[in-house]
């Protein structure tokens, strides 16, 4: 009778031992079935996109969010509102460049970039939008920013610098809502 519990017990441990090694061999590799485009790898069953694209696929450029006309309405210094538009259009300077055409200061171009962190996507503006670009006593600041997609907020701060004192120019906002979609 020994020798048969020292069998049943032999076998016993044998398939618990194979019943393991069956089991944790099936697991399912987390990223099996997922595609990633335009260079993004799985890691951890999401994709990991490279920069200037976004979405589960990685398959939507960043900047898409912000491309379309707007209508809305430009308040400088809390004075009257003023019908107005902010077209987006991609640029071929990168793939998160854009070029901004803003009605209020036709016919000059904002060119851009789009930025983006966890929670904000931004438009960063390099300051050439003034003849007096490029010059030390005189900066014009444009922050873009684009709201679920459909409403953008254009501000523009202008300081003209003199020697000790930053004389404050004007303050805009143009606040508007997609009416065409790029």
């Amino acid at each position: 009778m020994q020798i048969w519990k020292q069998i049943l017990l032999t076998v016993s441990l044998f398939s618990a031992i194979i019943s393991t090694a069956i089991l944790t061999s099936c697991e399912k590799n987390s990223c099996d079935g997922i595609t990633c485009y335009n260079g993004g790898a799985c890691g951890h069953g999401a994709c990991n996109c490279p920069t200037g694209y976004e979405d589960p696929q990685c398959g939507t450029k960043s900047i898409t969010r912000y491309l379309g006309t707007y209508g809305g309405f430009t308040t400088c210094d809390n004075g009257a509102h003023t019908i107005d538009t902010v077209t987006v259009v991609a640029a071929n300077r990168g793939i998160l460049s854009v070029d901004v055409y803003y009605k209020s200061i036709y016919p000059k171009v904002l060119y851009g970039y789009v930025s983006s962190n966890e929670s904000t996507y931004t438009i960063n503006v390099t300051n050439n939008d003034s003849a007096k670009a490029g010059s030390l006593s005189y900066l014009r600041v444009f922050t873009i920013t684009v709201q679920s997609d459909k409403t953008l907020k254009l501000h523009t701060f202008e300081h003209n610098y003199t020697a000790t004192i930053d004389t404050f120019q004007s303050s805009c906002e143009f606040l508007g809502t997609k009416i065409v979609y790029n």
